[in-house]
């Protein structure tokens, strides 16, 4: 979607911004995990060790990218990625919703999943690509 900003340029990215889904990874439950760990917490096949007591950050654990099938055992080594493109959903109707809606979408534990470092980029190329 392309759209014409005030001084009549075209806009290719439709006003899309990442930060109007919020800045980072959200704390909603407030038990000092971010929805990034809780991704990975959840999605790992063995138990996660943390980097400390408070069990705050995720450092090691089990995930199988869903792209490649690659194992990845350190967490650093991975990206959160959403299920659904945060761009793909601001041009299905995002743009008009609440901003704490959009913040609830990019942080859905349902929209989230573990991919090798590096990957997420190009998935949405792919992504798009398949969507079209």
């Amino acid at each position: 979607m392309t759209q014409t900003s005030p001084n009549g340029s075209q806009d290719p990215s439709g006003g899309y911004k990442r930060s109007a889904f919020g800045h980072g990874w959200d704390d909603a439950d407030g038990d000092c995990q971010d929805s990034r760990a809780e991704a990975l917490i959840a999605q790992s096949t063995t138990k996660v060790r943390f980097a400390g007591e408070s069990r705050c950050r995720a450092l090691t654990g089990r995930w199988i990218s869903p792209f490649t099938g690659k194992v990845i055992q350190n967490s650093s080594d991975i990206d959160i990625d959403h299920v659904v493109p945060l761009k793909w959903a601001w041009d299905q109707g995002a743009s008009d919703w609440a901003r704490e809606k959009r913040e609830q979408f990019a942080n859905d534990p349902v929209n989230l999943w573990p991919v090798e470092a590096g990957f997420s980029k190009d998935q949405h190329r792919i992504g798009k690509a398949l969507l079209l």
